[in-house]
């Protein structure tokens, strides 16, 4: 029966009493789309990242230029603990992006098969919600968008190749490398050694690093969101073809 709600919905839609005026579906946007499923489900996988991680990741980005700018512009004991300070803080924001991500993982761990399963069963019935909804419109429309969705897809991916390459699979840890290449010969509490190993060009380098990461974190949520909207337009054209021949059948 679920497999036939898309359809009653057409046939309702289209039959209306003699002399009435038909109530016409509103036009099928992406910006339709984006609406519908954000009133029915805040995502329909688990987010990779907090809001927390995300400030983290930003703390040590400014905390980082604004160390070093520091250190640059006083070349004297000022400077030195701005650059100790912003240094210092780096180190809590990725200890607070690491504690909250052992965090999650030990709940999850803790609440694996049951969580999953009230998930599963709970983002079902959006995802039947949400087709059912994208089903009322005719089959071509839905495959117009399906293609075209694709198709950005591959130039985001393509685009986003040239500028960061397969960062995003390596994730932080190239920032990571940068910092240990940029400190490796110094030891900790030597803090005046530590502005021998600072320099305008590998500050540069380093804020240019930490941009490009944060570029491809965007890039990595929007290929996710056009993910999303491919596999809810591959299903219902899906489910709307089943309907057709359904329907043929029927005749």
């Amino acid at each position: 029966m679920e497999g036939m709600s898309c359809a009653s919905s057409s046939v309702l839609a289209e039959i209306v009493p003699d002399g009435a005026i038909p109530k016409l579906l509103e036009p099928f946007n992406f910006a339709w789309l984006e609406a519908l499923i954000a009133a029915r489900a805040e995502d329909n996988g688990e987010p990779a990242t907090t809001r927390l991680d995300r400030y983290a990741v930003i703390g040590v980005l400014l905390f980082g230029l604004l160390g070093v700018l520091g250190s640059l512009l006083f070349h004297n004991r000022l400077g030195l603990r701005l650059l100790q300070s912003g240094f210092a803080l780096q180190w809590v924001c990725i200890a607070v992006v690491l504690v909250n991500a052992g965090w999650r993982a030990w709940l999850a761990y803790r609440h694996q098969h049951e969580s999953f399963a009230r998930d599963l069963d709970r983002q079902l019935a959006q995802y039947d919600e949400i087709i059912n909804a994208v089903c009322r419109h005719s089959l071509p429309v839905i495959a117009t968008h399906l293609r075209y969705v694709r198709d950005r897809k591959s130039r985001l991916v393509y685009r986003g190749g040239l500028i960061s390459g397969g960062m995003d699979k390596l994730a932080i840890l190239p920032l990571f490398l940068a910092m240990y290449l940029q400190f490796k010969d110094w030891s900790f509490g030597g803090w005046k050694a530590l502005l021998d190993h600072v320099h305008m060009l590998s500050a540069l380098l380093l804020s240019m690093l930490f941009a490009t990461y944060l570029i491809s974190w965007w890039a990595a949520r929007a290929k996710d969101r056009l993910e999303l909207y491919e596999m809810v337009l591959m299903e219902a054209s899906v489910r709307s073809a089943d309907e057709s021949v359904t329907k043929r059948e029927l005749i």
